[in-house]
C-alpha cells in the first residue's frame, strides 16, 4: 500500500530532480561545497525513507543525491 505521504514527498523530490537537470547538462555549476553538503544531507534522508518503507521517496532521494554528486564531480573536474 502506497501512503499519501510517500507520494507527496516523492513528487516534490522528483520535481527538484527535474529542476537540477539543466545544471547537470549546462556549463554553470554550483559551488563544490554546496554540492558536497547537499549530497551529504540527502544520504541520511534516504536512509530514513528506506527505514520507513517510503519506497518512492527513497528512490527519488537517491536520484537527487546522485544528481548532486554528479554536479560536485563536474565542478571538481572543471577546477583541475
Amino acid at each position: 500500500m502506497i501512503s499519501w505521504q510517500d507520494m507527496v514527498l516523492a513528487v516534490c523530490i522528483a520535481a527538484f530532480n527535474v529542476a537540477l537537470i539543466p545544471s547537470v547538462i549546462g556549463k554553470s555549476k554550483p559551488q563544490l561545497s554546496t554540492s558536497v553538503l547537499t549530497f551529504s544531507f540527502l544520504l541520511p534522508q534516504a536512509v530514513v525513507f528506506f527505514s520507513l518503507s517510503l519506497w518512492y521517496s527513497f528512490v527519488m532521494c537517491v536520484i537527487n543525491a546522485s544528481l548532486w554528486a554528479t554536479l560536485g564531480i563536474q565542478k571538481f573536474r572543471s577546477k583541475s
